[in-house]
């Protein structure tokens, strides 16, 4: 095994396929479609797909934990992906910092920008007769709204910003990715892994778990019910915003409408893992991934998500819970 690190530079090869944006493979020349020169393509599509798929259980944890503890469908949540995609353009671009300590920068934005959003829309609500509905259009304004001040504050231009993360390969027998891209994964990986650990040794992680698994006897034995949905929320938000941070680094089309792919994305991942499962997650936006990869090799890029829902639609037939809605437990 070797690794290797590339600046990319068109040179002496004639064909670069372009799968993904961002991603480019340098396959040499293409005389009469040598089948060695196809597999090592596809190998590598299914590498980065697989890789995104990493991000897609980060972007999905965070509404996993707010349907599994609030019963509450948050339709921001790709919209509050794209602030923290916002939040890396401009803070790199006029402070200089790198993405990644950007992320730090969105955890903590967004995740107050989520308490606020609670306290405001969403507490008010949620224990109301008909709360769930309530909360469901609720958080659909809200997504209307941040949508439009951005598209007012930003315009619909798409924007990005250079790094030189996305600019540097990393080669690992013969498969390439961008480093940018790799990061993501394992920050995506970290991150939920850190999650489980806060929920399973940390005082408010397990009252966290309290409520989502019986709110009546969490309110009887002392938990403030109210106070663990205002840090959940929170939390839910402050991790899209860290996951449009890391989304920014490779993804080259920063616009007010981002979102709604990376939230249709993050519904897919949770229905697939199970309502409120954390390693489930992972799974799902891994196979959610390798789906979209196999998709673009039979069908193309533009259809790659028919395989996504066709499985999505076998998987509701078969286990209405999800792959592991009983497997894993419920947060």
């Amino acid at each position: 095994m070797y690794f290797q690190l590339h600046r990319r530079r068109r040179g002496d090869f004639t064909s670069l396929i372009n799968f993904f944006p961002l991603l480019r493979i340098r396959i040499g020349k293409v005389t009469g479609g040598s089948p060695l020169i196809e597999l090592g393509a596809y190998t590598q599509l299914l590498v980065s797909y697989t890789i995104l798929g990493g991000v897609y259980g980060l972007t999905a944890l965070g509404l996993s934990l707010i349907w599994g503890v609030m019963k509450a469908v948050n339709w921001a949540h790709g919209d509050f992906l794209m602030l923290g995609m916002y939040v890396a353009f401009w803070t790199v671009t006029l402070l200089g910092i790198d993405p990644y300590i950007a992320a730090i920068v969105s955890f903590i934005l967004l995740g107050l920008l989520g308490m606020m959003t609670h306290i405001i829309a969403i507490e008010p609500v949620v224990e109301k007769p008909g709360g769930h509905e309530a909360t469901l259009l609720t958080t659909l304004g809200i997504s209307v709204i941040l949508e439009s001040l951005a598209l007012i504050l930003w315009s619909p231009s798409p924007r990005s910003y250079y790094n030189s993360y996305k600019n540097t390969f990393l080669e690992v027998l013969g498969v390439r990715t961008s480093v940018a891209e790799a990061i993501a994964f394992m920050i995506s990986i970290i991150s939920i892994v850190a999650v489980d650990q806060f929920l399973r040794r940390v005082r408010i992680g397990k009252a966290i778990r309290a409520v989502s698994q019986n709110p009546i006897g969490a309110r009887v034995v002392g938990i403030d019910v109210p106070r663990i949905r205002l840090m959940t929320f929170g939390l839910g938000v402050a991790l899209a915003g860290m996951a449009g941070v890391l989304v920014s680094t490779f993804y080259p089309n920063i616009r007010p409408l981002a979102g709604s792919v990376w939230d249709i994305a993050s519904y897919v991942v949770v229905i697939f893992a199970g309502l409120g499962t954390i390693y489930g997650v992972i799974f799902a936006g891994i196979l959610i991934g390798i789906l979209e990869g196999l998709g673009t090799i039979i069908f193309s890029n533009a259809f790659r998500q028919i395989l996504v829902y066709a499985v999505f639609l076998m998987i509701l037939l078969l286990r209405p819970q999800g792959l592991f809605g009983k497997a894993l437990r419920r947060v």
